[in-house]
């Protein structure tokens, strides 16, 4: 029976797992934001249904944009960005 590892994927590991197409790293990075980003699509959207479908485009355009993220400054602060921008 193969043991799971309990590594816990570093920013830079999701970043690159994503743009590889990874769609495990995918998910990771979705789980590890989405919350802190609903909050702000909340602040932004008329309710919770707008709020919904601007994370959901938001992340889209997350998974996207990768590529262009330089490493200066925080890559959440770089996320927030785009989902204010969305």
């Amino acid at each position: 029976m193969a043991e799971q590892s309990n590594h816990i994927p570093t920013e830079t590991d999701l970043i690159k797992g994503c743009i590889d197409g990874n769609p495990e790293m995918q998910r990771m990075l979705y789980q590890r934001f989405s919350s802190k980003m609903y909050g702000v699509c909340l602040r932004y959207g008329e309710n919770p249904e707008d709020a919904s479908d601007v994370l959901q485009d938001g992340f889209i355009k997350v998974y996207k944009s990768l590529n262009k993220f330089r490493g200066e400054g925080s890559f959440e602060g770089w996320i927030r960005r785009i989902f204010i921008n969305t």
